[in-house]
């Protein structure tokens, strides 16, 4: 314990108090030891670049940057003497950061954190080098829109109702100048917060101390973190997207988007807490109910999911098309019918049991460093005891206000011709959408 609050006074001395408000200080580190191995784990994060800085035209510019680095670093040799070295580097791009990571033997740590930030700081881009990183992104983005099919879907109809950006964009690719990269590029590197997540088994000052290429004399005025994000009005109404190229599968794969506010800075206990009691686990009611006992679907599902600032429970089901009009048509009226159904409550006070022998004390070092550096970029609210402090009338007035029809959005994958006739037969109030495939990444 004496330990603890020594490492905590050190910290909070030599890089600031995290503010009531969880505004990440300059230079800040966060940190956790771990003895097991002689190994250092650096991300060094410039907070508020990341994709939520792009504007409309530039969709994909923060993954071209990445892209644009990585080769860099390869074409310059400095990933073979980072090898030397007993050292990895990535590229990390995320919403509302960028970051690069390092992992190395500790004893060289110092020597790599040098050698990175000397090539971050004199990197310099080609016309070749962007030809190139454009090339590999549009190889990426076709071969992500196979892989991750259903995150495209979902992205694009929630782009639809919103207005926001879309997930890809082939035309704003192909568009890009070397000019717009460079002025990211400056940007990121001044970042006005630029903060280290550390695991490491050398003692957290030795670490601070090999950091200082990195801090001394750092220029800022580049991109700046918001923990507020500005979410627009709009209306969700109750809207079906049927995707086309699809008619020769025999299944049909369903999704029931709820959405339920904004990912930033919104406490996520008590739709977290709906979500672990319908999940498709073989203890889930969703799993229990359309599968065990109703036999018209294998695996269903529930994650609570966020993009663009904006947070929804998916549902997901992919029954077969002989079971497909009894799936959608229960579970559209399971759905809404959620509050007042007996089979939910007795499934939530089970959930609740299970969720108390999940202690957070038994997260990984990596797992616990994410969880409290989550925390301070989303500033979500922390409430003491956890789920046992989340009320049966606070899940249902949750219950009530989002799991309705007019908030819901629908998406199916399969004959289309079949789904819309489901679709006008039980749900004619829906407002059906019929999109290609294609649209999706442009």
């Amino acid at each position: 314990m004496f330990l603890k609050v020594m490492l905590s006074f050190v910290l909070c001395h030599l890089f600031g108090v995290l503010a009531s408000s969880a505004e990440i200080p300059n230079h800040h580190i966060f940190y956790r030891q771990d003895k097991r191995a002689p190994l250092t784990s650096i991300e060094i994060v410039f907070l508020g670049a990341g994709k939520n800085q792009e504007q409309p035209s530039q969709i994909g510019l923060a993954n071209t940057v990445s892209a644009l680095i990585g080769e860099a670093a390869k074409k310059q040799g400095y990933l073979d003497q980072l090898s030397a070295l007993g050292a990895n580097l990535d590229i990390i791009t995320h919403p509302l950061y960028q970051a690069i990571s390092i992992s190395a033997l500790s004893e060289n740590c110092g020597e790599s954190i040098k050698m990175v930030f000397d090539f971050m700081r004199n990197l310099e881009f080609s016309n070749s080098d962007l030809q190139y990183a454009k090339k590999q992104e549009a190889t990426d983005y076709q071969s992500g829109l196979r892989i991750n099919t259903y995150t495209f879907m979902r992205t694009y109809a929630l782009s639809q109702i919103t207005g926001k950006k879309q997930f890809k964009s082939l035309k704003a690719l192909k568009n890009f100048s070397l000019e717009d990269v460079r002025q990211y590029y400056d940007q990121l590197l001044k970042a006005d917060v630029v903060f280290f997540k550390i695991i490491s088994n050398r003692d957290s000052t030795e670490v601070a101390k090999l950091l200082h290429p990195v801090t001394k004399e750092r220029e800022t005025g580049g991109f700046v973190h918001s923990p507020k994000f500005s979410i627009t009005d709009y209306n969700v109404g109750f809207k079906a997207f049927v995707y086309t190229d699809y008619s020769h599968l025999k299944s049909v794969f369903c999704h029931w988007m709820i959405l339920c506010g904004g990912s930033v800075g919104e406490e996520n206990y008590i739709p977290n807490l709906i979500s672990n009691t319908l999940t498709g686990d073989e203890r889930g009611l969703i799993s229990k109910y359309f599968r065990e006992e109703l036999g018209l679907v294998y695996g269903p599902s529930c994650a609570m999911l966020s993009s663009g600032g904006i947070r929804y429970l998916n549902i997901y089901a992919d029954p077969q098309l002989h079971n497909s009009e009894e799936l959608i048509v229960k579970m559209s009226d399971f759905i809404r019918g959620l509050s007042d159904n007996p089979r939910f409550w007795e499934a939530l006070k089970e959930r609740r049991k299970i969720l108390k022998v999940s202690p957070a004390h038994n997260l990984t070092p990596q797992r616990s460093l994410d969880r409290e550096v989550n925390i301070a970029i989303y500033n979500a609210p922390y409430r003491k005891g956890g789920y046992d402090s989340v009320t049966d009338d606070e899940v249902r007035a949750f219950l009530e206000e989002f799991f309705v029809p007019e908030n819901m959005i629908m998406i199916f994958v399969g004959p289309k011709d079949h789904i819309i006739d489901i679709l006008n037969k039980h749900l004619p109030e829906v407002d059906i959408r019929v999109h290609d495939v294609k649209e999706l990444i442009e």
